[in-house]
């Protein structure tokens, strides 16, 4: 669960705390985290009646939003990650609790050969005639074009939860897909063109079912040429069609939105006066690169849009790729408060930090819980899990070990596409405490540990593991810009179990280790984890930091349990 703390009484934070620990003691696997509270810049004293964005923390990009009757849902990019496409539900708009998944068989959706950074790309949701319908892409794109293959899908559910129907392809090329029904009970499809076609984006018109093209492709073309505008979605207001679109500014720096509106579905479409529609022009600011925005109405009239966003860290690192400061959550999810002109056009309305900090919707507040930390007692794992790619069920198990996960070694490590012996979770926070109780007997070469993990190129962890001479030793390693490294091997006594643990200050990671959960030892540190962000791959640095466990063999071909007892998340000490 997911408070806005901002600065509370020490001692308040303190009881929730130790009410919390009792929590957990009674075998609950709820965990409460505050939002990191103690950066003046990125929590400032908030009135009353305000909240400050990021509203959904960590990497959730490319948010779509509908509301149904008093409730909110929100679907979020997943790109290579299992299970697809996060589903979170809101009642007030600013907190979220994670439901579900659009894709939860493995077998249904193979993610399997996507490199990192593709797979599902900008979902968007919408609502009609009792049934939500779930757009999406499929991206396998090499950064210089030589490879380039997209396609955008549907699927719906008469419930949120699902059964979801079987991916229907509408498109061969294309990606960021929207739908919109018109007034009439009409289907489109708006869609971005894709480097290197586009200077505007395509509209389809589908037939009843929203399953197939009847007419179409038509270009609506807005503010001339631009580089590939993205994430377009359609509104119909007050006799105007208005159109939003993100990206034409480029991926990270220059990120805005742009409205244009038509009195015809297919245009021409005017440019808006007021254009960029939405932009971070405060260089001091929280939130920057705001984008794929819809915009919508609450059920009290009050507008908003909810983008993506970025909040970056200065960075002591002198290589180029850091000198902007680094994004070490990658890209969250704004919530903006909208006004509109006399003369009929959206604009984020003034507030005391614009795109920051903002009143808060005129909704009943309705906290919620998301289970971070895990005890591994249920037959399922907590929502907020994710595997790399498709999991290998013959290597995962949460009932061989009663109130365990059990991971088998896996033949593959995780700097390779077929390493899937790791489960992981986004990052939420700058600063945060992560924990594992692990029993395990190296044989070889065998590894399992705690990973701070962004892609095959990017990652570090600390893994126990057998020593060249017998002896059982802790290993941190990191894996920077794709070059691994052996930071510090810590030799350990032989015992059935130990506990790791990370604790995360913004760009600096600690790891330590304890025999009883009680006494903590040095494993190690890094005290610029610069390359642990958006910044830090030769990949494309579409995503987020993530945190987890993993196991793994390294071609010892042996098959050996790596039983986690537990996983729990809590705020940094």
């Amino acid at each position: 669960m997911e408070y806005k703390l901002g600065k509370m009484l020490k001692s308040l934070k303190n009881q929730l705390f130790y009410s919390l620990t009792a929590v957990c003691l009674l075998g609950f696997s709820m965990h409460l985290m505050a939002q990191e509270n103690t950066d003046t810049r990125w929590n400032p004293v908030l009135n009353k009646n305000e909240f400050v964005n990021p509203v959904i923390q960590g990497f959730f990009p490319d948010p779509s939003v509908v509301r149904v009757g008093e409730d909110y849902y929100c679907v979020n990019s997943t790109f290579e990650y299992f299970p697809g496409i996060i589903i979170s539900h809101s009642k007030d708009l600013i907190n979220w609790k994670q439901i579900g998944h659009v894709f939860t068989k493995s077998e249904e959706f193979d993610l399997t050969k996507y490199w990192d950074g593709m797979g599902v790309w900008a979902p968007d949701i919408s609502y009609y005639n009792g049934e939500f319908y779930v757009f999406y892409c499929m991206v396998q794109l090499k950064k210089d074009r030589s490879y380039n293959v997209r396609g955008n899908y549907m699927v719906k559910s008469k419930n949120i939860l699902g059964p979801w129907s079987k991916p229907i392809q509408i498109t061969d090329n294309g990606n960021d897909p929207s739908h919109f029904v018109d007034v009439n009970g009409e289907h489109y499809m708006l869609y971005a063109a894709g480097i290197p076609q586009g200077n505007g984006t395509k509209i389809v018109k589908l037939n009843k079912d929203a399953n197939s093209i009847v007419d179409g492709p038509y270009w609506i073309e807005t503010e001339g040429k631009k580089a590939a505008p993205e994430g377009p979605h359609l509104l119909y207001k007050s006799g105007y069609y208005y159109l939003t679109m993100a990206a034409s500014g480029g991926l990270f720096n220059g990120h805005h939105m742009l409205v244009a509106r038509s009195k015809n579905v297919l245009g021409p479409y005017e440019n808006s006066p007021y254009n960029p529609l939405l932009t971070q022009k405060n260089t001091a600011g929280i939130n920057f690169h705001q984008g794929h925005g819809k915009l919508f109405k609450t059920q009290l009239d009050e507008w908003f849009t909810m983008v993506l966003s970025q909040r970056w860290l200065p960075s002591a690192s002198t290589e180029k790729r850091y000198q902007k400061g680094v994004s070490q959550l990658g890209r969250e999810t704004s919530l903006i408060r909208l006004n509109w002109t006399q003369d009929g056009w959206p604009v984020d309305e003034p507030s005391r930090q614009p795109l920051d900090i903002a009143i808060k919707p005129k909704l009943k507040e309705a906290k919620v819980i998301n289970n971070y930390s895990d005890e591994f007692n249920n037959p399922k794992l907590n929502i907020p899990w994710q595997f790399r790619r498709n999991p290998l069920y013959a290597n995962f198990s949460l009932t061989e070990k009663k109130g365990n996960l059990r991971l088998y070694s896996g033949d593959f490590d995780i700097d390779t596409l077929l390493g899937r012996n790791l489960i992981l979770q986004r990052e939420r926070w700058l600063k945060y405490t992560a924990s594992t109780k692990l029993s395990f007997e190296p044989k070889t070469t065998e590894q399992a540990g705690l990973t701070c993990y962004y892609d095959t190129k990017t990652y570090a962890r600390l893994g126990w593991q057998k020593g060249k001479h017998g002896d059982w030793e802790l290993s941190l390693e990191e894996m920077k810009y794709g070059i691994p490294v052996v930071r510090k091997l810590t030799s350990i006594r032989k015992v059935s179990h130990l506990f790791l643990r990370l604790r995360v200050n913004k760009l600096i990671r600690v790891f330590e280790y304890s025999y009883d959960n009680k006494n903590w030892l040095s494993a190690g540190e890094i005290l610029d984890a610069s390359y642990l962000s958006d910044q830090g791959t030769p990949n494309w640095g579409f995503m987020g930091m993530m945190v987890g466990l993993y196991s793994f063999n390294r071609g010892s071909g042996n098959k050996i349990p790596a039983d986690f007892d537990w996983f729990k998340i809590a705020d940094y000490k």
